[in-house]
Order: C-alpha cells, then structure tokens, then sequence
C-alpha cells in the first residue's frame, strides 16, 4: 500500500474533542475529500471521505486498489471497508440499529459514520454514504452517486437503513475509544448491541409477523451470536415473505447461515436465482460453490469458484478452491 499522506489543520484538532453541548446544527470541520465514484467504487469513495474527515488523504484509485480484488469487482463489504480503516491507522466499530439520533450525536462528536443503507427509495441497490453533518430536519452526506452535500430526512434515511438492520461503521484513533464508547452506551458491546437486534425484530414480528427485513435482523442475530439453526430458520421466513433478487447481491448472512446448517440446496436455489443478474458476483458465487461442492456437484462447483475469481483474483481461498476442484474434476 502506497504511504498515506496526513493532513494537519487547526480544525483537524478539533477532532480530538466531542463537542460539549447539543447543537440544532452541526457538520464536522474537517475538509470532506468528496468525488464522485468511477464504476462500482461505491466502497472506495466513501472510504476515501471517512478518511479524509479523520485527517487522512487518499485518492479513490488508491482505496480501489486496497479494496477491491480486481477492477471488475462490482462490491465491498463492510468487513472490507473496516479492514482498509485499520490498516489506514484506525480501530472500527461496526453495529446495526443506527438511528437519526444516534448519527446526529456521533457527528456532534466528531465521529463519520460510514451507513451501509439501500441507495435510494425506488431501488434497492445497496450503498455506501458517510454521515458528517446534520440540522433539526435533515442529515447530511458524503455520497458517491449523489454529491458531497447529500441529504437525507429521518424518515428516509430510517426507510433505506432498514434493508440492512441499520448497519453501519466508525473508525476511530484508539486515544478516542473513550469518547465514542461514552456515545455508543450500551452499544459499544457488540454483543449487547447484536442481542439488542434481536429482542427489536421480536417485537416487531408480534406486531407484523410478515415483516421480511425483521426477520433477516433477527437471522442475522442468531447468526452473529453462533446459534445456527434458528438463524437459518428466521432467514428462510425472510426469504419466504420476499425479497428482491439485489438484496442478496449485499447482503450474505442467510447463505453462510444455511450453509453452516446442511441447507445447501436451499443456498443454491437462492443464490442461482441472484446469479441471473450478477452473474459474476464474487460473494454469491463463493457461497454458491461451497454448496455445489458440498452435494457433489463439482464441475458447477468449480465453474462457481473460477467466476468468483474474475473479481477476486487476490484471494487464497479461491484459488486453493480451482486447484482443489480441478483436481476433483479431471478423475470424474
């Protein structure tokens, strides 16, 4: 990785300090490095905003070369952008259940939070925008596709954070953990915050049994806190009540769940149908292979790994896969 080039202003150390009392408005005062995204750089651009806001400045083809295993790569996860994070110099969070309140503190402190949240109302592609301002009415964000000065009203930006369980993601300087620990309350326990996910989507399925996103929150709980079976159990509701095709082009809890639980015909039913659409997609089609290979189907499994490699070309588990399968292939 290229050497990172700190920027120091007298605002920057403002960003040691939360601020002291609550403000009807307020945007960090740090410089934000917005541009807009390059093909699929979604991932990239917002990492290179929640750094510059942090007081580091990289360029977009920087981040896309840290961050995505090929050029054709279309997605990168939220482990991802936390790993680029920490190897920048910062320690992360990651959490779900964000709410307009909770962004707004964070910010008043100083802290970007990065929001993995579907992009917009009438589609459900997922997104990545950083939060780093806000007013009584609206919040304000960093967003690849649509401006440096983006914004939001709660009522939106709880509708799009709601796909994803209100996932979302904060880097830090370790001399801070204090601080964002003092904002985050109970949260800054992932455990409690995961166990909090759930006991949220219980009450809400009593209220509308039917409510597929609540369903996947409280898979991914189940999941998050080891307890396999009932999570696939809760993921296979949510995909039973419906949900479109993209959702699983970003969102993978349901096929590790299923996986790990022996329901590997029901990862390759859901996933081939995903695959239509994107067919090169590096998570769908490693979850996909995993499956394959798991009922025997090793040439699909291989052709699975080997389209997952045209967007990951970096990584040892795919090609230990094609070595493996291709192996496995030639003596059938």
């Amino acid at each position: 990785m290229k050497m990172i080039k700190i920027s120091i202003s007298i605002l920057g150390i403002v960003l040691g300090m939360a601020a002291a009392t609550d403000q009807a408005s307020y945007t960090i005062p740090s410089a934000l490095g917005f541009e807009f995204q390059k093909l699929n750089n979604c991932g990239p651009v917002t990492a290179k905003m929640a750094l510059s806001l942090l007081g580091v400045n990289v360029t977009q083809a920087e981040a896309a070369a840290a961050l995505k295993g090929s050029y054709p790569d279309r997605n990168v996860t939220t482990p991802e952008l936390a790993a680029y994070l920490q190897a920048n110099g910062f320690r992360t969070v990651r959490r779900w259940l964000i709410t307009p309140v909770l962004v707004r503190r964070l910010v008043q402190a100083n802290f970007p939070v990065i929001l993995h949240q579907q992009q917009k109302l009438t589609d459900d592609i997922g997104h990545f925008r950083v939060a780093y301002g806000y007013t009584a009415n609206s919040l304000l964000f960093g967003d690849s596709m649509f401006g440096g000065k983006f914004r939001l009203t709660d009522s939106a930006f709880n509708t799009l954070a709601k796909p994803y369980s209100g996932e979302y993601l904060i880097a830090y300087r370790p001399e801070r953990a204090k601080q964002l620990e003092d904002v985050l309350g109970g949260d800054w326990n992932k455990f409690s915050n995961i166990k909090r996910l759930a006991t949220l989507a219980k009450s809400r399925l009593k209220k509308v049994p039917n409510d597929s996103y609540a369903w996947w929150g409280l898979g991914q709980s189940l999941l998050f806190q080891g307890m396999i079976q009932p999570a696939a159990n809760a993921f296979n509701q949510a995909d039973k009540l419906g949900l479109s095709k993209k959702h699983y082009w970003y969102q993978h809890d349901a096929f590790e769940a299923w996986n790990k639980a022996g329901l590997y015909q029901k990862t390759i039913r859901v996933a081939a149908a995903a695959l239509k659409a994107y067919a090169n997609s590096r998570e769908l089609n490693t979850y996909y292979g995993i499956a394959l290979e798991q009922v025997g189907q090793f040439r699909k499994a291989l052709a699975a790994f080997q389209a997952a490699y045209t967007e990951d070309t970096r990584s040892p588990y795919l090609r230990n896969a094609i070595t493996r399968l291709s192996k496995e292939v030639k003596t059938l």
